[in-house]
């Protein structure tokens, strides 16, 4: 199974209860339901950088919608929410 580094997150402002659409790293970029889709079927581990520690990002399945959060976060995904928005391309 492939681990990838996320070290951006794209936000989605108008729906609230998704509010990451995109995560990439250095050489991908996925949408949340096409990560959420790798974790549940074991084809792709992510992870990132928290205040200088790894963290691997979990798939949250509690009643509602499946979500993404780091392993250590209670509820919120605080932690991917940290990272900085993707990298600007012209």
């Amino acid at each position: 199974m492939k681990a990838r580094q996320v070290t951006w997150v794209e936000r989605n402002e108008d729906d609230p209860a998704r509010r990451i659409s995109r995560l990439g790293g250095e050489d991908f970029s996925h949408s949340i339901l096409e990560a959420i889709m790798n974790i549940h079927h074991g084809v792709c581990r992510y992870w990132l950088v928290h205040e200088g520690a790894p963290v691997w990002i979990v798939l949250d399945t509690r009643p509602g919608p499946a979500y993404l959060r780091g392993e250590h976060d209670p509820g919120e995904p605080d932690t991917l929410l940290s990272l900085s928005e993707p990298p600007k391309t012209d």
